[in-house]
């Protein structure tokens, strides 16, 4: 089946894209890709998949997407896009990335003619979280974004697509309550678990290239933003240096435009400056070796209706990588910490603190909860559990 897969972003640094086609293309199907390319290195050639790139600088593509409900150019111009790739590669069947997204493909599917059926992609619980965005508070800014629409428009957007896809048995669940003409038959559920890959461990990186002092590890990996619940981490990270904890705090992940300002003049701290490290981003295949010297990581997301619609990658690449995870109370990874004995969960700053403290002073602990993390992630929640479901999905295309 030809399989025509959009989405607006990078399609080489969009890990569950790629994910899903790998699967997809495991079983013979034929993927053709839809997608951004903001600069040169964005363009990198995947074996096996027919990408068609629209060059954009990302400062006009986010400008776009910042008036897409007031002048809806971003629609258009990936309305005409849909259109043209349809007819061109003779698309059987459209799989469409974020909510958002619905609406323009729906209507390139009218445009080029055909019957094409859409299925869509949800990554998270999008109305939620275009009210958490930074860029879209204050009055201006709200004005022009909108972002209290995306709730007006859910039922619609769901209302394009012929099958639905999201990431848990929980916001599938707040979906059909939420909209009682929906049936369960119409999702999917595909979590954000990973591959099964040998995690590769670079010599050249060691604890003395980043800090200097050689104290145990706190490692997060991932988008840096205030949302994301890395200034509470941070405040949380402060005063134990302040009590003359012995300990290091890595970051890697782009930060949030309107985050940045915050981020940089809390890590540049006098008292902390020497125990924290900031890395921008890395190629995915360096994430074992920064595991690999860390000793315990951290998802700190504030629990809201977004974190609660499933469970972040990092997660399950913290499982992987065998190291114990602290994590905030998002009902999601809650459940999978508890379940498997995998972390510590936290619901305020003193449990963070308390939690962080625990695990520094219990190697065994560390340790053993590293171990039960791995042996959860390689024997249950890694792509081989989704398979079935993606695959039933596509057969009912066919049928």
């Amino acid at each position: 089946m030809k399989i025509g897969v959009i989405v607006d972003n990078q399609l080489n640094k969009d890990i569950r894209v790629l994910r899903e086609i790998n699967i997809l293309r495991e079983k013979g199907h034929e993927i053709f890709v839809l997608c951004f390319a903001f600069d040169n290195n964005s363009s990198k050639t995947i074996p096996g998949i027919t990408t068609v790139r629209i060059k954009i600088k990302r400062w006009v593509k986010n400008i776009l997407y910042f008036f897409l409900n007031t002048i809806p150019v971003y629609e258009w111009l990936w309305s005409f896009r849909t259109s043209r790739f349809i007819i061109k590669y003779n698309i059987e069947v459209v799989h469409v990335h974020d909510l958002y997204m619905s609406r323009a493909v729906h209507k390139g599917i009218a445009r080029s003619g055909e019957k094409t059926p859409m299925i869509l992609d949800l990554h998270e619980n999008y109305p939620y979280t275009a009210m958490t965005y930074n860029w879209t508070k204050g009055f201006i800014r709200g004005l022009i974004s909108r972002p209290e629409q995306w709730e007006l428009k859910e039922k619609e957007y769901l209302g394009y697509a012929w099958k639905i896809i999201v990431l848990s048995n929980e916001y599938r669940d707040l979906l059909l309550t939420r909209y009682p003409n929906l049936s369960s038959k119409d999702f999917t559920i595909v979590p954000n678990v990973p591959e099964l890959y040998p995690m590769v461990k670079k010599n050249n990186i060691s604890i003395k290239n980043l800090f200097t002092q050689s104290y145990p590890i706190i490692f997060y990996f991932g988008v840096i933003a205030e949302r994301r619940g890395v200034f509470d981490a941070l405040r949380v990270f402060t005063e134990l240096v302040k009590e003359d904890c012995k300990v290091n705090f890595l970051f890697i992940g782009p930060i949030d435009k309107k985050d940045k300002t915050q981020f940089l003049k809390m890590i540049n701290g006098t008292l902390v400056v020497n125990n924290i490290h900031y890395i921008p981003w890395i190629d995915f295949s360096e994430l074992g070796a920064y595991l690999e010297i860390s000793d315990i990581c951290i998802a700190p997301f504030h629990k809201n209706a977004q974190h609660e619609s499933g469970i972040a990658n990092k997660v399950f690449d913290y499982m992987l990588g065998k190291k114990p995870i602290i994590a905030s109370d998002c009902l999601p990874q809650q459940i999978l910490i508890e379940k498997y004995n995998c972390g510590l969960i936290y619901k305020n700053d003193l449990e963070l603190k308390a939690a962080i403290i625990n695990l520094l002073t219990n190697k065994e602990l560390r340790d053993e909860m590293g171990q039960n993390g791995y042996k959860v992630v390689t024997k249950e929640y890694n792509t081989n559990m989704i398979k079935d479901g993606l695959f039933s999905l596509y057969n009912s295309v066919k049928s």
